[in-house]
């Protein structure tokens, strides 16, 4: 079964916030991989800071409340158990504040990188300013790859 770590990116749809580039066939087939236990989706606690965020931006500029939405998405990402939630260990977290320290400024990407790097996990990523920083630092990108990559890796499997 391959472990697959999620940017908070990939949590946006629970919340009914449409991915540019993340189909409704893409989510499907993901869904499909999971259920059918060729993979299993993790996320990093700490990724909340970035989805709250992202969730009460998109919700203003729609002008919607999100109450209602938020409280099912809470309910799809918590109780389906789709999802095992997992925060960073103390060699992700040194990881973590050495990327930080070579100039890459965002907290919970570096965090993501590192506790798959740690947990020999995929990060499933569509950052490209993530993946770009990691190559010219000399770092590995073997186990970083978007939901295309991810889905035609899983069909090959």
């Amino acid at each position: 079964m391959t472990r697959v770590l999620l940017d908070s990116t990939y949590l946006l749809p629970s919340f009914g916030i449409e991915v540019e580039g993340l189909t409704e066939r893409h989510i499907a087939q993901l869904r499909e991989a999971v259920l059918s236990r060729k993979v299993k989706l993790y996320c990093l606690l700490v990724a909340w800071v970035e989805v709250i965020g992202k969730v009460c931006r998109e919700a203003k500029r729609a002008g919607i409340i999100v109450d209602e939405v938020v409280e099912a998405a809470l309910k799809s990402l918590f109780e389906s158990k789709f999802y095992t939630w997992i925060s960073p260990n103390l060699e992700a977290i040194r990881l973590a504040f050495k990327l930080r320290m070579l100039g890459h400024r965002d907290n919970v990407d570096n965090l993501l990188y590192a506790t798959s790097v740690v947990h020999d996990m995929i990060l499933l990523t569509m950052d490209q300013e993530l993946k770009i920083f990691l190559a010219n630092h000399g770092y590995s990108l073997s186990n970083v790859m978007d939901h295309v990559q991810l889905i035609e890796k899983i069909h090959n499997i």
